[in-house]
């Protein structure tokens, strides 16, 4: 039930994505997930939000080589880097694309996801997004790039 759920929501993701212009004018936001992360519905519904908000998002989707996304930085220069983990057994592989990250750059990341919404949130070479609504998350991003 969960995985119909799921493909009728990318579903619609992509009906709305069709619908919206995204002309790109605000910073430039890339979305991915760790090596071994199959849950992108997270990153849909941001790809689409962002991108009714204006910003140029790059999704790159699930079992992407941290090498590719990090050749993909250098290439696009995105603004900001939002890791999305769903399940508990990815944390460590986002702390390790995090940690390529920013070895490779000083472009603000953020992370956040299910996997994520604990008391005991461990520690990343970036910023962990607690559980907030997604209409504060355009703020998060303004706030985050202005920091950097």
């Amino acid at each position: 039930t969960e995985h119909v759920a799921s493909n009728v929501a990318q579903t619609l993701v992509k009906i709305i994505m069709e619908q919206v212009s995204g002309s790109g004018n605000k910073k430039k936001i890339l979305l991915c997930v760790p090596v071994g992360e199959e849950h992108h519905i997270g990153c849909d519904v941001l790809e689409t939000y962002l991108t009714i908000k204006g910003f140029k998002v790059f999704n790159m989707g699930t079992s992407i080589p941290t090498d590719a996304i990090i050749e993909f930085i250098d290439m696009k220069k995105p603004d900001t880097v939002l890791i999305s983990i769903t399940i508990n057994d990815n944390i460590a592989a986002g702390q390790r694309l995090a940690k390529k990250i920013r070895e490779q750059s000083k472009i603000p990341i953020l992370i956040g996801g299910h996997a994520l919404q604990t008391d005991n949130v461990p520690k990343f070479e970036g910023n962990v997004i607690g559980d907030i609504r997604l209409d504060e998350i355009p703020k998060v991003l303004r706030d985050t790039t202005l920091a950097n």
